[in-house]
């Protein structure tokens, strides 16, 4: 099967954590209410949340992530940059979550851009960002995982989502 046959939504707003989240589903399972409703469990200041944009853009922070995947009965790991990627168990990998800090300058916000690159059944990883046309394969994941590091410049900050105790995903050194 080609990337393309896969659920892909295109990005909307600032609701990439909605369409990163409904990747990893492959269907339409979360929405910005859905989030937001996350949100206020989170914190229940209705204005000036901190786990959204308080222009009502979405814009939402990894807690609100992993809140969201918890309901999903998966779990989040964040990956330490000081690690080599190769040690990543990737049979045991459901989903990577990219989070890239975006370069557009809005006062008192922090702006992040959140993307799903999943894993495929036949073992095959997929970028499903919603930026993109369409799905794009990504032939070999450890060394996408290394270049996407090696620009320090951009503070990347990747997650691995396993529907697996979380202490299993690494290797021992």
């Amino acid at each position: 099967s080609t990337p393309c046959q896969m659920y892909h939504e295109r990005q909307r707003k600032q609701l990439c954590l909605v369409h990163a989240l409904n990747a990893i589903m492959q269907q339409h399972e979360f929405t910005e209410e859905s989030l937001n409703e996350i949100c206020y469990s989170l914190d229940d200041r209705r204005w000036f949340n901190p786990h959204k944009s308080w222009l009502n853009l979405g814009n939402y922070d990894a807690n609100v992530l992993m809140a969201a995947l918890a309901l999903k009965d998966l779990q989040v790991m964040w990956f330490d940059s000081r690690q080599d990627p190769s040690r990543i168990r990737l049979d045991y990998v459901k989903a990577f979550i990219v989070n890239v800090p975006s370069r557009v300058y809005i006062p008192f916000m922090t702006n992040r851009h959140w993307f799903t690159i999943l894993q495929r059944d036949d073992g095959a990883f997929v970028n499903l960002d919603s930026k993109l046309e369409e799905p794009e394969l990504i032939p070999d994941i450890v060394s996408y995982i290394r270049e996407k590091f090696a620009k320090t410049e951009d503070k990347v900050q990747i997650m691995v989502v396993s529907s697996m105790d979380t202490s299993e995903l690494m290797k021992a050194e």
